[in-house]
């Protein structure tokens, strides 16, 4: 029994060492105020009166958030919390251009580049037979988006590697095409899925005050 039991603690720390290598792919810091047109000073002097909240209409779909996207510019919400009375007054709104792929990621660290790119090649040819993308990825990506297919969900060109950004906007690709992106400096490797087009999607800057 003991030794079933520390097998099971073995193997739970292999798997959750293996999820542990997702990258902070989407985390690169960027002023995410500046596609509502704020100034730096504007934006200070609005953090002095509470906390800036943005909502993107994707994302954010509670009925609290459609009440607020309802709402114009300079129009408030109040709302009753435990902590007390809270106002959230819709700020700015915009619609901002966002991006979407599919991708598999190889974490260098891990493996060597010579095991990524064959991996890599075996499922290109995988691809050529008809696999299906979103099914490679939920077995063989090595971050937790695997669940997912591999897919990112909307994102802003701005919170991505630039090396990364330029793959994926390049113009040179087409619908559904599957590509090779390589940040040797982070030692993050990719098979890329061009799945959607860029879309522009709604989202609004909230100061959220307490009364």
């Amino acid at each position: 029994m003991k030794k079933t039991f520390y097998l099971f603690l073995f193997f739970s720390f292999i798997f959750c060492q293996f999820l542990s290598a997702q990258p902070e792919l989407f985390r690169n810091n960027f002023n995410e105020y500046k596609d509502f047109g704020l100034s730096k000073r504007q934006i200070q002097e609005l953090k002095k009166e509470g906390e800036l909240i943005i909502f993107n209409r994707d994302k954010h779909t509670t009925r609290f958030a459609k009440k607020l996207f309802n709402k114009k510019v300079g129009r408030t919400v109040k709302e009753k919390r435990r902590t007390g009375k809270e106002e959230y007054e819709v700020i700015a709104r915009k619609k901002i251009l966002h991006y979407r792929i599919n991708y598999i990621f190889f974490d260098g660290d891990k493996n060597s580049y010579k095991s990524i790119e064959k991996s890599r090649q075996r499922m290109l040819n995988l691809l050529e037979k008809d696999y299906n993308f979103e099914s490679i990825a939920r077995q063989y990506s090595m971050d937790q988006n695997r669940y997912k297919g591999g897919d990112s969900g909307w994102f802003k060109i701005e919170s991505v590697n630039e090396d990364f950004k330029n793959a994926i906007t390049n113009t040179m690709r087409y619908a559904d095409e599957v590509f090779r992106v390589d940040l040797p400096e982070q030692n993050w490797y990719y098979l890329i899925k061009k799945s959607y087009s860029p879309q522009k999607i709604e989202e609004i800057l909230v100061i959220k005050r307490k009364n």
